[in-house]
């Protein structure tokens, strides 16, 4: 199966024994911001920045990942770094060696991707090769091309199967292809490798999933309880705006991401768990653990947003919170502004399948105004944080419950299909007992019971929801995005 030219890179960083590495680009390909972040997406970060970031970036890297420092001269570097790292020079010209460079070293990624895959048996010149990229662009129609289901799933064997699982690089690949496949007769086939994938997920959860949100909030946050923290950290004396849209996937964000202005810093991170607005929204605004009386709502979502702003020392002019209805006219003294979109989860619930949520969303970016709050925002000097709460799954429905069974539930307030939560434990205890066909597909915890895998408390074939732990509604897009100035 034929790569692309970043996939063939990132394969060949990952062959070496090391995961930090010292980098002399004298082309500079590797400092293009497009670039740096189609790396993040296969779990590489690059940083070029001061002699003290790039400190702070290899004392926090990610053990799972690969760290790229850039500099003019590798012998600058500390010696604990340069014990741990590689020392070498990169340059396009070892990939696509057939082209004069020059001529490449500016282009968008989708036609050095063609280029790469491409490439004449003999050297061109600088006029041959602009010819040569001429002949790309006649041949490139303006349709889609069809998606790559056997890459997708190689590409999907692969990551999972190594030693240390990048869990944002593997729910990006599936974003990707969820985003490309809906209503294609491929989703169906999609869909089922994502499901096995989830299976590994599930098992990561339960050894990693108490580590998550212990972490640390210093570098990034990982799971939604953090991001305050984070933000607090690294922007304490800056203008931030936080947008929270209720229930956006992974895959929406993928029919957003490139509309948005600016320049954006992708990461993935954990919903709580069990994905329920309650609990995981609660736990962005709290900046902590959730408390399980929480009322749910945007008279507690702003008594919290403006609580832990006070409790950093921020006046209460300096912060706002603003819910459905959004108004940025008088924000001139705010340095710290929250808003939520909810709309988009009140699409999700009214969706039969993705083919539904498709159109849906796709009509929430063209009308709910958020491309051009953004673009509004980062022009004042804002900084933009954009989240979710959860994400969302198409759900196969296991069967509604009945009679006795509905006693004592939606102790939450969850309208969720995916989580019920009994007013007493033994009331769960029994709901397993009396249903044993289920229990390997859900979780069990104190009162609550949700779960993994794709089904639902519902007599419905499909719907969308959340509330459980499948992949698709823990792993959430967190997005820093600046003015490209």
């Amino acid at each position: 199966m034929a790569k692309g030219l970043i996939q063939h890179i990132t394969d060949s960083l990952k062959s070496y024994p090391a995961k930090v590495f010292l980098v002399e680009n004298n082309d500079r390909f590797l400092y293009r911001s497009d670039v740096q972040d189609a790396f993040g997406a296969m779990g590489i970060e690059i940083n070029h920045g001061t002699s003290m970031e790039q400190r702070i970036t290899f004392e926090m890297r990610e053990p799972d990942g690969l760290l790229v420092l850039l500099s003019q001269d590798n012998a600058n570097y500390l010696e604990d770094i340069k014990n741990e790292a590689i020392a070498i020079e990169f340059s396009l010209a070892n990939y696509v060696p057939s082209y004069h460079i020059p001529s490449l070293i500016e282009l968008d990624l989708s036609m050095l991707d063609k280029l790469f895959r491409n490439q004449p048996l003999v050297s061109l010149n600088r006029k041959e090769t602009q010819e040569f990229i001429e002949k790309l662009k006649d041949e490139a129609t303006s349709s889609e091309p069809e998606y790559n289901l056997a890459e997708f799933i190689d590409r999907l064997h692969v990551l999972l199967h190594e030693e240390e699982i990048n869990w944002a690089v593997v729910s990006r690949l599936i974003a990707q292809g969820i985003s490309k496949t809906i209503g294609n007769p491929k989703f169906e086939e999609l869909y089922d490798q994502i499901n096995k994938a989830n299976t590994v997920f599930q098992a990561t959860l339960q050894t990693s999933y108490p580590q998550t949100k212990n972490s640390s909030a210093v570098k990034k946050p990982r799971i939604v309880s953090k991001i305050l923290d984070y933000i607090n950290f690294n922007y304490r004396e800056k203008k931030i705006a936080l947008i929270v849209v209720d229930g956006m996937a992974l895959w929406q964000y993928e029919l957003l991401k490139n509309r948005l202005p600016g320049t954006k810093h992708e990461e993935v991170i954990y919903s709580w768990l069990p994905s329920i607005t309650q609990l995981s929204r609660q736990a962005i605004f709290r900046g902590d653990i959730p408390l399980s009386d929480y009322r749910q709502g945007p008279t507690s979502e702003e008594k919290l947003w403006k609580m832990y702003w006070k409790d950093k020392g921020c006046h209460a002019f300096e912060v706002v919170y603003q819910h459905e209805k959004i108004d940025l006219s008088n924000i001139d003294s705010v340095s710290k502004l929250a808003i939520v979109f909810k709309d988009l989860d009140d699409k999700m619930h009214s969706s039969t399948d993705y083919v539904d949520l498709l159109m849906l969303t796709n009509n929430w970016i063209e009308r709910s105004g958020i491309i051009q709050m953004v673009d509004d925002l980062i022009s004042r000097g804002f900084t933009v944080f954009l989240t979710s709460d959860h994400g969302n799954i198409q759900a196969k429905g296991w069967r509604g419950l009945q009679g006795r069974e509905k006693l004592g539930t939606n102790k939450s307030g969850s309208r969720s299909e995916r989580h019920i939560e009994y007013s007493e434990k033994w009331l769960s205890e029994e709901f397993i007992a009396n249903n044993p066909e289920v229990s390997d597909s859900v979780v069990m915890e104190e009162q609550a019971i949700y779960f993994k895998t794709d089904l639902s408390f519902s007599n419905k074939e499909s719907l969308v929801t959340h509330g459980g732990a499948h992949l698709l509604e823990v792993l959430i897009p967190f997005v820093e995005i600046k003015h490209e100035s």
